[in-house]
């Protein structure tokens, strides 16, 4: 195995533990807890790094909602969690199964860019909470924009899994050629899971916005088709079949064609 592949993948998963340890820490902030779970929030008592304790049901019952309406967001945060995490895990997976490249990446555009794109989209996640400052808590739609971005963001979750479960042996972060995949969602268009991308941080800009994310965003969405580009190039470069197959699919979306 090349020594840049051991260490990618030895980093690599690395980051996904600390993210996944992070992850567990924030537990009883987020989803935070209703009265089922109520006691369960004490077992992160003490332990440094956990996020303050949120009693979710206390909160929007203080603004008049129905206890329905507070378990059915709790519910719904809770199993964004578990596909998010569940989802990091997948990436850690496919990362130390995948083989070498068969091209590997060269130069900064196939190389830093690509890792300068993947962290961008922190410097959304990071930003602060601004959706009740647009939306305050005792609005009607409060809970029900809470309910429209957390259903997209399971969707679009379900859509990144299925894509990586696809690509699996092909993914890489670089531009690199392993593995021409054409089965799956690719069937379809040929980078499903940056449209899966797109529609989370898209999201997250909602329940973050202001100036600074949405020009973040913007830059994303920008540097991921330019990202896109770079790939299909080295992809065109290493399999002759490819040039077809992306004239007849969709970049992100499937390709209307002509009866």
């Amino acid at each position: 195995m090349p020594r840049r592949e051991l260490l990618a993948k030895i980093g690599g998963c690395l980051l996904v533990v600390a993210l996944i340890a992070n992850r567990i820490l924030q537990l009883p902030g987020w989803p935070g807890y209703v009265r089922e779970v109520r006691g369960l929030h004490s077992w992160f008592d003490g332990l440094p790094g956990a996020a303050p304790a949120l009693d979710l049901e206390a909160r929007y019952t203080a603004f008049g909602y129905a206890r329905s309406q507070v378990v059915t967001l709790w519910s719904l945060q809770l199993s964004l969690w578990i596909l998010e995490t569940g989802l990091l895990l997948g990436y850690a997976l496919v990362w130390v199964t995948r083989p070498a490249a068969t091209s590997a990446a060269r130069g900064f555009r196939e190389t830093v860019f690509p890792l300068l794109l993947v962290l961008l989209p922190f410097g959304i996640v990071t930003r602060p909470y601004t959706y009740p400052r647009w939306i305050p808590e005792n609005a009607s739609l409060h809970l029900g924009g809470l309910y429209a971005i957390n259903l997209l963001l399971i969707l679009a979750g379900v859509l990144n899994i299925v894509g990586l479960a696809a690509l699996r042996k092909s993914f890489a972060v670089m531009a690199e050629a392993r593995v021409l995949v054409l089965g799956g969602p690719y069937r379809w268009v040929r980078h499903p899971m940056y449209l899966a991308h797109f529609l989370i941080f898209l999201c997250v800009l909602l329940q973050r916005f202001a100036p600074l994310t949405l020009g973040l965003y913007m830059a994303f969405v920008a540097g991921q088709i330019l990202r896109a580009r770079i790939e299909e190039r080295k992809l065109a470069e290493t399999f002759p079949e490819y040039g077809e197959y992306r004239r007849t699919t969709g970049m992100f979306f499937p390709k209307l064609r002509r009866a």
